[in-house]
């Protein structure tokens, strides 16, 4: 099994989404191109079709001659009009100038050929001008060299980045990046979705849908750790029980050690005959495990919420994902199942207002 990389993944989702061509063009990779103008120079010196021969009937002679003339053109026009679409495909934007004159050169080339029915004229610089085009080497080009890499460098750390992050959740033992719940992971996705947004010219919405999924993916998994947390839970209620867990939420089995506290106190008030100590602890206690055994019931209740929450942004999140669901209706749907707005940033709201524009 070959070791996975991001390029590896980056082609394999090019070969599936016409969507990402334009990424690639402009970093300058895009074999179909050279392949296309490989299929175009070969047409070219192709043999044209032969003329007629002479019958003695001219007006038999000129019609055959018409045929000829127009069947000589659409054999070079073919080629010139393949050379027309190369262009209008994505690519480089720094290499138009070259574009420019290569269309120029084909214009010219089709007048030839109208203008001398059966002559071929040269491709010699139709040739020249694609070459140049492809390896973006003509004079006139000011491409700086480190341009193409750094495009290339952006492609892989910053549209390849949530791929990585669907690597790294495939491979739990893997450091490369941290927990998909963590704020750490937080931290670091809204570094990457700033830079993101920040580069306009790897705008697509599959790389849009690809950020905004992992948001919803990392905002599931937060729900499935908070449902399953009851200090968490017991820490969103406003009106709380006096108790040792309320004071110290990370003191694991806190509320046994305070009850355990409160019965030795209590035990010492009535071996050492402090009856009203004695009777204040007791009471003391016995409000505490009422209210601890209330306080579960509203834990489960809350929990029973928090699951159904996340169930619901797991189908949200599965909707989404499949393109079943426009981003516009997604920040509705978020809005509803998040009313405070806590859990997406306004950075993710602004990538769905760009997937949307993209759309």
């Amino acid at each position: 099994m070959t070791d996975w990389t991001i390029w590896q993944s980056l082609d394999d989702w090019r070969s599936r989404r016409r969507e990402l061509e334009p990424l690639f063009a402009q970093a300058g990779i895009a074999p179909e191109l050279e392949s296309q103008a490989n299929r175009i120079l070969v047409d070219l010196k192709r043999q044209p079709p032969t003329p007629p021969l002479a019958s003695g009937d001219k007006q038999r002679d000129e019609e055959e001659r018409a045929r000829y003339n127009a069947a000589f053109v659409r054999h070079y026009d073919e080629s010139l009009f393949k050379a027309e679409a190369l262009l209008r495909l994505p690519w480089v934007a720094e290499a138009a100038p070259i574009g420019d004159a290569v269309a120029a050169e084909v214009t010219r080339l089709r007048a030839a050929l109208f203008a001398n029915p059966g002559a071929t004229p040269s491709f010699a610089d139709l040739e020249a001008l694609l070459g140049h085009y492809l390896r973006l080497d003509h004079s006139q080009l000011t491409i700086a060299p480190e341009l193409l890499a750094e495009r290339r460098r952006q492609l892989a750390e910053i549209a390849g980045w949530p791929l990585l992050v669907q690597h790294a959740a495939t491979h739990p033992l893997s450091d490369e990046l941290p927990p998909l719940g963590s704020d750490a992971f937080q931290a670091l996705y809204q570094q990457q979705l700033e830079l993101y947004l920040a580069t306009p010219w790897l705008h697509s919405k599959v790389v849009s849908q690809w950020y905004a999924t992992l948001a919803l993916d990392a905002a599931l998994v937060c729900k499935k750790r908070e449902a399953s947390d009851d200090a968490f839970i017991a820490s969103t209620f406003t009106r709380r029980w006096p108790s040792l867990s309320a004071w110290l939420p990370r003191l694991e089995m806190a509320d046994q050690l305070w009850y355990l506290a409160l019965i030795l106190a209590a035990i010492v008030a009535l071996f050492s005959e402090r009856w009203l100590i004695a009777l204040v602890l007791i009471v003391w206690l016995n409000l505490s495990v009422g209210a601890h055994r209330r306080q579960r019931k509203r834990i489960d209740a809350r929990r029973e919420e928090l699951v159904a929450r996340a169930q619901t942004l797991k189908k949200v999140r599965d909707r989404f994902a499949a393109g079943l669901t426009s981003p516009d209706k997604l920040a509705v749907q978020l809005r509803q199942l998040d009313p405070g707005d806590e859990t997406f940033s306004a950075l993710f709201h602004a990538l769905l207002r760009l997937q949307q524009r993209n759309r």
